[in-house]
């Protein structure tokens, strides 16, 4: 039987198991995808993330292959295991079972580290949007859009972020939302007019044409006048956001996500919830606070498996 049992490979289900490798407890790590890093990985990897503590600037892919390196460089690291999904948790005598598409393990703790869930990027809802590859839910490399006219769809941090990453390498970056005034935060946004990207505002997308599987003509209509405009396009980005999957957890939840007490306990005994993934009054989704949850929660779990032993409050 494993101590503790992760569930989640974003950055603060990686760094969880860091710390439970340091406490040494004996455990594994599962995510349901095929890539470790959450949505870091997946959507964002060419992201700069600007808020870490003592890290002026990271890319965010670079940022997850530091935090992979620093949890498998531990002689005891926890075994990560990707594309194994969980799909059921059943209590057992001292402990739980965790039940995946793979495998079924046995464990007296479990760390929820799952974050929004399992994910897939939201589309422009176009009846054609299916038929272009240069239509992209993400930057996996700024390479592929070098001297290329881009149009971003969206309005929030995550696309106008992608707009300013862009307009370095871009030969032309569009950034176009729905309304007047933007979501992401103003520095980002006063970066955008100094950049020089183009800013079409409040504007829907209206249609989509191509030739040979690649879009190349984006046609938006103004919300306020009637008026559309014609963008040519080499490359669309859509920023949408992204739609998760229910949580399969039997824990007490509301809108907001898993309720959980001061040490991070759901309603079911020993098993925890950190990140995104968790609320409690205050709480602020940010990578920082996760890894701060996850302080935390380990060294609360180690305590319970481990009454008598004497807990570093550093390592």
């Amino acid at each position: 039987m494993e101590d503790i049992i992760i569930i989640g490979g974003g950055p603060v289900g990686l760094y969880a198991a860091t710390l439970a490798s340091l406490h040494t407890l004996k455990g594994i790590l599962l995510e349901g995808m095929d890539t470790l890093g959450g949505q870091l990985t997946s959507l964002y990897p060419e992201k700069d993330i600007i808020d870490l503590p003592g890290i002026n600037r990271v890319r965010a892919g670079d940022y997850i292959k530091d935090l992979i390196a620093q949890t498998m460089n531990k002689p005891n690291h926890f075994d990560l295991h990707v594309h194994e999904e969980v799909k059921e948790v059943k209590a057992i005598e001292n402990g739980y079972e965790v039940v995946t598409n793979k495998a079924s393990y046995q464990t007296r703790f479990i760390l929820i580290t799952t974050g929004m869930g399992k994910f897939t990027p939201r589309k422009i809802n176009l009846p054609n949007e299916d038929e272009f590859s240069n239509i992209y839910y993400s930057v996996p490399s700024k390479e592929n859009f070098i001297n290329k006219r881009v149009a971003v769809l969206g309005g929030g941090d995550s696309a106008v972020d992608v707009a300013n990453m862009l307009s370095d390498v871009a030969l032309e970056v569009s950034i176009v939302h729905r309304r007047n005034d933007f979501r992401a935060q103003a520095h980002s946004v006063d970066l955008l007019k100094e950049k020089r990207v183009k800013i079409y505002k409040p504007y829907l997308i209206k249609s989509l044409e191509g030739t040979d599987g690649k879009v190349n003509k984006l046609t938006i209509s103004h919300l306020e006048v009637e008026r559309d405009d014609v963008l040519p396009v080499d490359a669309i980005i859509v920023q949408y956001g992204i739609t998760s999957s229910p949580s399969i957890f039997p824990v007490k939840t509301n809108k907001l996500g898993i309720e959980v007490n001061n040490f991070f306990e759901t309603s079911l005994p020993n098993v925890y919830a950190i990140g995104n993934s968790c609320y409690y009054e205050g709480k602020v989704k940010n990578l920082t606070c996760g890894f701060g949850e996850a302080v935390i929660a380990i060294t609360k779990i180690d305590q319970l498996l481990n009454p008598t032993k004497n807990i570093p409050v550093h390592f």
